[in-house]
């Protein structure tokens, strides 16, 4: 056995140097080393240590707090190790090799690429991405277990007036019957499966009493305008050592996240608006926007962590730089905390790209075959996104970008998904595929399940500027384009091996630009609503009437219109079907978004008449920028309707109650709450909230999503 002493390591070392700190590689193999040998005060002096070498001696395991924070290479093969989890340390680690050391299992594989998330190749492989999907979608499966296995056995036991001991005690019983109860995998990962078990059930029994803390605080402090605070340090720690494992796409790691002494206030963003004209909207989507100032030493994204609970949900009576309004008659706030940043559609993947603008995002529909085996595609938390010449498919919970697919050349603008019946050996089977078009006027239909582009439909000469798919006819699809069309498309069902038959079913002539289109829920083979350059118009889409082309049968006036001055009111540049009946829409310069009644509509219109004045039922107030494309969205199921603006910040609204008071006063009203742009720092610097073009919810409310102007997405989830 060999005594390691500061000689003995400068003599293995290069380069040769006097002192430890200049070091950067050492070979200590063979040299019958154990792990009592590898002593922590004389290894935390080789800082600058980026390669190992303790092969084939008889080491046990590898001593914690070693301090060699910039190992990248440790050559471990031929010891006794019987343990991995030390090598968590090395949060730079790239290469590892751990061959021959008997003791170890699979279920090591596993945690060392759990553990490791810039590890590039192991026992002198590639970590493959299917490796990488192994661990990781048998992770985020166990979360969702764990988490239901808690709603089930042990949430009643608690309540809001538990004490922390309370708390503390119902959660230790909970991890160790989760550790023992919880079942996923083979057999063969079982011990795996413990692990992450008790790791992710901890997780929870820590932000349970995190969350009693904060409730606490909160008491304590009535002044204090926090809706929704960052978890403890480890608890952060711990996610985001798990979440910055993808590599390719994360705007921030563990290692990146600023610790920012003090909250520092982002100064007001300042747009360059330009002019609203015609050759600007007939050209495709284009905003001019004002580029960051960025230092091209790096790229990282940080959040700053006292900062966080800024980025909430803000009711507008606790916001101060909220404009000054009236009291809002709702009372009911949702609490959202920031939860991932993304830089993911940068042109040629270049990670100082802040210019590419993201247009439009859905979350993908949720499917219920128990044929799929890939079960996370079940769930409603993955998200499409799509921007310049790139689509992404997002895990909102984890921020990993499951797929990835580009059009190199094209500028894509819109996006559906549908939900398709394929026939496979006289069984049913579910898939989604998502539809995406933008500035060549080619629809792209992907099945996103295997990240495969299987077709292309050649729609329209000029850009698409938006799609929808029928919810009657799954088949069926609308494209919307600048050439002043709308075309009905049925894009058929691929067969095994991917072959479809699209054909054109229907034209409808719009005269200008359509910007966005929704066909009425109640009779979606019926009429189809959308919102253009010229105004707002209808369309009987009966498929018995003739065809060919068709003009439009009903024109929405509003009562905005009546304000014309030098202001071009009659640009609709967004709506939204809010349930059966109600219409969520605005104008271009408007500051408001009206809410008007579909059927009350069509009970004013008399026989024949092409012009209908819109039932209005509310006003809501919005902001008063200039900006085109500022997308409407909602969400049905727990009735809030929501909007970005040119501040970063989005506009929420519950349109539950519709009351008489509103109909006839003429104010307008406010927005039940703002969710404020996040504080987010690239090198020190603080990205200043930038306009949103488009801010979506799942079904569930879960989570939010907001694609920017400035390649940036931002995922909320509601606490």
């Amino acid at each position: 056995m060999t005594k390691l002493t500061k000689e003995l390591l400068l003599e293995k070392g290069t380069p040769k140097h006097s002192k430890l700190e200049h070091i950067k590689k050492i070979n200590l193999s063979n040299l019958n080393l154990k792990t009592s040998d590898l002593d922590r005060v004389l290894f935390s002096q080789l800082s600058e240590l980026e390669e190992l070498d303790v092969s084939r001696n008889l080491l046990t395991e590898i001593p914690s707090n070693l301090g060699l924070y910039s190992l990248k290479c440790l050559n471990c093969a031929s010891n006794d190790l019987n343990q991995v989890t030390s090598l968590s340390q090395f949060k730079n680690l790239e290469d590892l090799n751990c061959e021959n050391n008997l003791r170890l299992t699979i279920c090591d594989t596993y945690k060392l690429v759990y553990l490791l998330p810039n590890l590039q190749k192991f026992n002198g492989s590639n970590v493959s991405s299917n490796e990488y999907q192994l661990w990781f979608v048998n992770s985020r499966h166990l979360k969702s277990q764990v988490n239901a296995y808690w709603d089930k056995n042990y949430k009643a036991r608690l309540s809001e007036s538990s004490t922390p001991d309370e708390i503390r005690a119902v959660g230790n019983r909970f991890v160790k019957s989760a550790v023992a109860n919880v079942k996923y995998g083979p057999n063969s990962l079982s011990e795996f499966t413990k692990w992450r078990v008790e790791m992710i059930a901890s997780e929870i029994l820590t932000s349970l009493l995190q969350h009693k803390e904060k409730s606490s605080d909160s008491e304590n402090n009535e002044n204090k305008d926090v809706l929704c605070t960052s978890g403890s340090s480890n608890a952060s720690s711990g996610s985001c050592t798990e979440l910055c494992s993808d590599r390719n796409t994360w705007l921030h790691s563990a290692k990146n996240i600023a610790k920012c002494a003090q909250h520092r206030k982002g100064k007001a963003p300042q747009n360059v608006n330009e002019d609203i004209s015609k050759d600007k909207i007939q050209s495709g989507k284009e905003r001019q926007t004002k580029p960051t100032n960025l230092s091209k030493k790096d790229n990282i994204f940080a959040i700053n962590k006292e900062a966080k609970s800024e980025c909430s949900a803000t009711s507008i009576a606790a916001s101060e730089e909220s404009i000054p309004r009236k009291k809002t008659k709702y009372r009911t706030s949702v609490v959202l905390e920031p939860l991932h940043y993304l830089q993911c559609h940068s042109k040629n993947n270049n990670p100082e790209d802040f210019n590419t603008q993201l247009w439009a995002c859905a979350f993908e529909p949720e499917l219920e075959s128990s044929q799929i085996p890939d079960v996370w595609m079940q769930s409603s938390h993955n998200v499409a996104v799509c921007g310049g010449d790139t689509v992404c498919i997002i895990d909102c919970e984890t921020g990993i970008v499951h797929h990835k697919y580009k059009s190199i050349g094209d500028d894509f603008f819109s996006l559906a998904w549908t939900t398709l019946t394929m026939i496979d050996k006289d069984k049913e089977r579910k898939l989604n595929v998502l539809a995406v078009a933008g500035q060549m006027g080619v629809v792209k239909l992907i099945h996103t399940k295997v990240n495969y582009c299987y077709g292309s439909i050649k729609a329209h000469r000029k850009s698409i500027s938006t799609i929808c798919f029928s919810p009657k006819t799954e088949t069926f699809l609308f494209t919307a384009s600048y050439d002043h069309t709308i075309i009905l498309w049925d894009i058929g069902v691929p067969d095994l091996d991917y072959r479809f038959q699209a054909s054109r079913l229907l034209v409808l002539k719009s005269g200008s630009t359509p910007f966005k289109m929704s066909l009425v829920p109640t009779c979606p083979d019926r009429y189809l609503v959308a919102a253009c350059e010229n105004g707002c118009f209808a369309w009987d889409i009966t498929p018995t009437k003739p065809t060919g082309k068709r003009n439009f049968e009903m024109e929405f006036l509003f009562p905005i219109y009546n304000k014309e001055d030098e202001n071009n009111y009659h640009v609709i540049d967004t709506l939204v079907f809010c349930s059966d009946d109600l219409i969520a829409s605005k104008s271009s310069m408007q500051g408001s978004i009206y809410l008007w009644s579909w059927n009350k509509t069509l009970q004013k219109r008399k026989k024949q008449n092409i012009k209908v004045h819109a039932e209005i039922l509310r006003e809501f107030e919005w902001s008063n920028t200039d900006q085109l494309y500022i997308a409407l969205a909602v969400c049905p199921g727990e009735n809030y309707l929501l909007c970005g603006d040119e501040k970063g910040d989005v506009w929420m609204y519950k349109f539950d109650e519709t009351s008489a008071e509103y109909l006839t006063s003429g104010k307008k009203t406010s927005p039940t709450q703002i969710l404020k742009w996040p504080n987010i720092e690239v090198k020190g610097e603080i990205v200043e909230g930038t306009l949103i073009n488009v801010a979506i919810t799942d079904t569930e409310f879960k989570y939010l999503v907001a694609a920017t102007d400035k390649n940036i997405i931002v995922i909320w989830k509601r606490i």
